[in-house]
């Protein structure tokens, strides 16, 4: 081998010491960079040449920079960041609800309630005596007052959430348009070739599909060529080339629900913020709020039934105490409506929301919202009828349609519209018969039989007292908050314990960097040194 072949072999140690130093340099550069994966040169031998019979090598050659990165631990990452993101969504509405609900200083509705019904008692002990009297309104004002500030509390909780899946939404359409131009760039680069050239775009995009998995649920496929198809439900929201934004609309019941290309994809979100927004929003509906507005109804409704057969100091009676119940509906149909609707037997009313569905123009079956059980269904309808069902009377008219679906509810708008009937105290139904004319001033049986219901099973509350079904809320919402933190908090962990994993794998070490400097400093000096031994013999030559 001649002296120039040394002189080769020096030369490439000086480069491939040169690329090791750059790739140690960018490593040390990039340590608190997330999601960066650590890079290393991948050195081999040179074709060696043949003298004399023997293979001499030729130096030293890069066979290319390798990323350490595994692709199972990152897939268990972004499983993971969906039920974190699901956790954070679930934990911070519940919280919301929780504090609603706080009854720690003796400030939420229990009490109030409590107030309510021992102002009842105080009538009964004193049945014609005013000062009791204009108490017991303004008792039932304050409970009236705090039950409409804990529905519109949890109503603005629900707003937030509506809110913050619009924020997600955009969090989203911005993360899928990024990957998007990733993919362009990373198939741009490796064109033709079989290894992952492109590997920074490729921890960029890695890191881009664990920030999405945080916020909604999905699945994700690797191409030939490099670029991925992210899907929602089967349905593409990246694919090569393009990407598709998310939107949101309001419903009938407002309710923010979620598109993709002009389809509900609503129900497809079951991780992630989003699912986790949604779920808790749903859940926020079905326990928090519609219980809150079916034991005030319940109060409503059991304390008119009495105070309707009683009689007030000036002789008169058939009086609500608290304002009416009411129906509130909904029409999800294009050509039908209700056009009446009504209670007409209060003590038959379960005080449960309904769904009335068309399976054809002629045909209905009618739900109960809370169990989902049919409680009535027909055929032979026509526009005009009324369907009579628990108490309640509804006529639809109109054109109807098949999969038109009509909700009546004995609670919506409840609260909000609740207020005490009675323009006087003396109509306080106080006395079981006309004391004008029959017990006297003194009869306090019918306020007794009033006061009497705060130790009464209610059987529209399952058989509850309304103390007890109160407890009840109070306590299903506190365990549903203490299991969504404790969710948070272990799948936090989880996460985090992931995290170090790949940092185990694919982070950057400094010490570990330091000796591979110091390493190929020493590689790129010997190098150098030998060229310049090398030198000094060519020129011992040239000059014999």
């Amino acid at each position: 081998m001649s002296l120039f072949g040394i002189l080769d072999s020096a030369k490439s140690a000086i480069f491939a010491s040169q690329t090791a130093l750059n790739v140690v340099s960018n490593n040390i550069a990039n340590i608190n960079t997330p999601g960066y994966s650590r890079h290393e040169v991948i050195l081999e031998v040179a074709n060696p040449v043949q003298v004399r019979g023997d293979f001499i090598g030729r130096g030293v050659q890069s066979a290319g920079i390798r990323r350490h990165y595994d692709k199972f631990l990152h897939l268990q990452i972004i499983g993971q960041s969906k039920s974190f993101g699901r956790s954070f969504a679930l934990d911070q509405g519940l919280q919301n609800v929780e504090q609603i609900f706080n009854e720690a200083r003796d400030l939420g509705l229990a009490n109030f309630m409590k107030d309510y019904f021992n102002a009842w008692h105080d009538v009964s002990n004193n049945p014609e005596g005013q000062p009791e009297r204009t108490a017991l309104l303004q008792k039932t004002r304050t409970l009236i007052q705090t039950a409409k500030q804990m529905e519109n509390d949890i109503q603005d909780t629900m707003k937030y959430i509506n809110n913050d899946i619009d924020n997600v939404i955009q969090d989203v359409n911005s993360i899928t348009s990024k990957i998007t131009v990733l993919n362009d760039k990373i198939s741009v680069i490796e064109a033709g070739i079989k290894d992952d050239k492109a590997s920074f775009f490729r921890d960029q995009r890695d890191t881009l599909l664990k920030e999405l998995a945080e916020l909604t649920d999905y699945s994700w496929f690797e191409l030939s060529d490099g670029q991925i198809s992210v899907l929602i439900d089967g349905r593409g929201i990246v694919n090569p080339g393009e990407s598709f934004d998310l939107s949101t609309q309001l419903d009938q019941e407002g309710k923010k629900r979620v598109f993709l290309r002009g389809i509900d994809m609503t129900s497809s979100f079951n991780n992630g913020k989003i699912g986790g927004y949604l779920s808790v929003r749903d859940d926020i509906e079905t326990t928090s709020l519609v219980n809150l507005r079916k034991l005030m109804a319940s109060v409503v409704k059991e304390t008119n039934l009495l105070h309707n057969s009683g009689y007030g100091l000036d002789g008169s009676t058939g009086n609500d105490y608290f304002s009416p119940l009411s129906l509130n509906n909904l029409e999800k149909s294009l050509g039908g409506y209700i056009s009446s609707s009504s209670i007409t037997d209060i003590s038959a009313l379960t005080l449960d929301e309904y769904d009335i569905n068309f399976t054809s123009p002629s045909s209905y079956d009618i739900y109960n919202r809370r169990t989902n059980a049919l409680v009535s269904s027909g055929a032979g309808f026509s526009a005009g009828d009324t369907l009579s069902f628990e108490g309640i009377d509804v006529t639809i008219d109109g054109t109807i349609a098949a999969d038109d679906s009509f909700i009546i509810s004995p609670l919506r708008g409840l609260i909000n519209n609740l207020d005490v009937a009675l323009t006087d105290t003396l109509q306080v139904a106080a006395a079981a018969s006309d004391p004008t004319s029959v017990s006297g001033p003194g009869d306090n049986e019918n306020a007794f039989s009033i006061a009497g219901l705060s130790d009464t099973l209610i059987t529209n509350l399952s058989g509850a007292t309304f103390e007890d079904y109160y407890e009840g809320i109070v306590t299903t919402i506190g365990t549903m908050s203490k299991a969504a933190s404790d969710s948070l908090s272990y799948d936090d962990n989880l996460r985090f314990e992931l995290e170090k994993k790949r940092d185990a794998i694919s982070g950057v070490s400094l010490d570990e960097e330091a000796a591979n400097l110091i390493r190929f400093q020493r590689a790129y000096e010997a190098g150098a040194r030998m060229m310049r031994v090398t030198d000094e013999l060519l020129e011992t030559i040239i000059n014999l």
